[in-house]
């Protein structure tokens, strides 16, 4: 791999592409899919407008759980703790594991509430999680040395680009990471460093 494809740009830009492609496949596939499903049921004459209705109101649902996914609105209003509970029933919801975060009050002791790049070093860690682990439950717990991911996994690397994405966030951020197996069980810790 040359010098391009591991810059810090490189790394970030691609993210945020592979973010954009996932929310335009949604647009254009499964929105418009269902919109157009809608149309056809307004266009029927025999088919009753509660159909129609429920069509819409689980579409209009679809489109927030998607949007909360990718940027929860939450997050200028409420701060990191309510928008990364937001964004973890959306990934239970999407990918049918479950997380377990009982101790998510205490997340503005490790960052603060208002830290974009804290929210994504915690939305990039589930979503690799999530991607590579081959895990269907996620435990995180806040304790007085950082925030850690804990799951099970035979998993011993994740690719390149994204543990180059995690190098860049993890500077920018000044959180250090470690990644620690016992087992089948990893724990992954975000700490101040």
């Amino acid at each position: 791999m040359n010098d391009t494809t591991r810059s810090p740009l490189y790394v970030v830009s691609h993210m945020y592409e592979s973010l954009l492609y996932e929310m335009s496949y949604d647009l254009h596939e499964r929105y418009a899919q269902l919109l157009t499903s809608a149309l056809h049921r307004i266009d029927s004459a025999q088919d009753s407008c509660k159909e129609t209705q429920v069509l819409l109101s689980h579409l209009i649902e679809e489109m927030r759980s998607r949007s909360n996914e990718i940027y929860p609105l939450s997050f200028h209003e409420y701060g990191l703790a309510v928008a990364f509970k937001r964004y973890i029933k959306e990934v239970e919801r999407r990918y049918g594991i479950r997380v377990e975060f009982p101790t998510s009050y205490k997340l503005t002791e490790v960052f603060s509430t208002k830290d974009v790049l804290a929210f994504r070093a915690l939305q990039l860690t589930i979503r690799m999680i999530v991607e590579y682990a081959d895990t269907d439950e996620v435990f995180i717990e806040v304790d007085r040395k950082g925030i850690v991911f804990r799951y099970h996994s035979f998993l011993d690397e994740f690719p390149p680009e994204q543990e180059d994405l995690l190098e860049v966030i993890k500077k920018d951020t000044t959180m250090e990471m470690q990644w620690q197996r016992n087992k089948d069980v990893v724990e992954w810790r975000w700490f101040k460093g």
